[in-house]
C-alpha cells in the first residue's frame, strides 16, 4: 500500500471571518431566548473513549495513539481529502491536535472496512443529494438537536449558515421550538422541520405532513435522499454521543450534557 503522507501541518480550528461574525451572533442571540445560552466549554465534556488513529509512526508514542495499518490509512487519507473540503469552506477542521481525525472520521478509521462504506455512504448523501441544501441541513439539525449531539451540531450548524439557513431558525431548531413556533424560516424549511421533528417524536409521519414536504423539497427522490441523509445522521449521533466525541478546545457546548447515573 502507499505509505501516506503524513508531513502536513494539522488545519487549526479557525473561522472564517464573515463565519465568525455569524457564529459570534448566534452565541450573543442565544442568550436572549427563553431556552438558554450555553452552559459549559467543551472541556467540561466527558473524557473520550476512542484511541486515536494516527498515519505517522512518529506520533504514535503513547498508548492513546494507534499507527493506522494499511486500510486505516487509505481511508485516513481519503476523509482528509474530501472533509478538508468541506471543513474549509464552512471554517472548521477535520484534524485534532495529535493528527487523528476529529469528529466521527477517528472511529471509521478505527474499523475501516465499515469505517470505508459509511464515508461512501456520507459523501453521496452530501454530493448527490438531489434535496435542496439549506432543506438537507435543516433535516441534520433536527436530527443533532434530537440527540443533543455536540461535535454534529458544531459542525453543521456552520454549514447551515452557509446554506442560507437564519440564525434564527437555527436557533429555534436548537432549542427543538414546535414547527408552528420556529422563527426565520422559509416555507420549505419550515415543513422539512416539521417533518423530521414528527419523525423523531412520534416516530412516523401523517399523511399531510408527507404531502407538504414532499411538495416543499420538490420530487420524490429529493424526499428519499431526506430521509437517508437524517438516518445516516442519526447513526453519526448515536456514534459521536456513545464514544463521548469531544469538541475543539474551548468551543462552547450546544446542549447541555444530560446527567447520567
Amino acid at each position: 500500500a502507499q505509505t501516506p503522507n503524513c508531513n502536513r501541518n494539522v488545519q487549526p480550528w479557525v473561522l472564517p471571518p464573515r463565519s465568525m461574525l455569524q457564529a459570534t451572533w448566534l452565541t450573543l442571540h442565544r442568550q436572549t431566548l427563553p431556552c438558554g445560552s450555553f452552559r459549559a466549554c467543551a472541556s467540561t465534556c466527558a473524557t473520550p473513549r476512542l484511541r486515536s488513529y494516527v498515519p505517522s509512526a512518529g506520533t504514535a508514542s503513547s498508548g492513546s495513539l494507534v499507527r493506522c495499518d494499511a486500510s486505516q490509512a487509505a481511508l485516513y487519507e481519503q476523509i482528509l481529502s474530501d472533509r478538508g473540503k468541506t471543513g474549509a469552506k464552512a471554517g472548521f477542521g477535520v484534524l485534532n491536535s495529535d493528527g487523528s481525525l476529529a469528529g466521527p472520521w477517528n472511529a471509521w478509521v478505527g474499523s475501516p472496512t465499515i469505517g470505508a462504506a459509511i464515508e461512501r455512504v456520507a459523501y453521496h448523501c452530501r454530493h448527490s443529494s438531489k434535496c435542496p441544501m439549506d432543506l438537507f441541513e435543516v433535516g441534520i439539525l433536527t436530527v443533532s438537536a434530537a440527540w443533543k449531539c455536540q461535535f454534529e451540531w458544531f459542525a453543521h450548524e456552520k454549514l447551515a449558515l452557509k446554506a442560507g439557513v437564519t440564525p434564527d431558525a437555527i436557533e429555534s431548531i436548537r432549542c427543538c421550538s414546535d414547527a408552528s413556533e420556529a422563527a426565520g424560516m422559509t416555507d420549505e424549511q419550515r415543513a422539512v422541520y416539521a417533518y423530521a421533528l414528527e419523525l423523531h417524536r412520534q416516530k412516523r409521519v401523517r399523511d399531510k405532513t408527507h404531502a407538504a414536504t414532499l411538495s416543499a423539497v420538490g420530487s420524490e427522490q429529493a424526499l428519499i435522499d431526506l430521509v437517508l441523509t437524517m438516518g445516516l445522521y442519526s447513526q453519526i449521533a448515536m456514534q459521536l454521543n456513545a464514544f463521548s466525541i469531544p469538541l475543539p478546545p474551548s468551543e462552547p457546548l450546544p446542549f447541555e450534557e444530560p446527567s447520567i447515573e
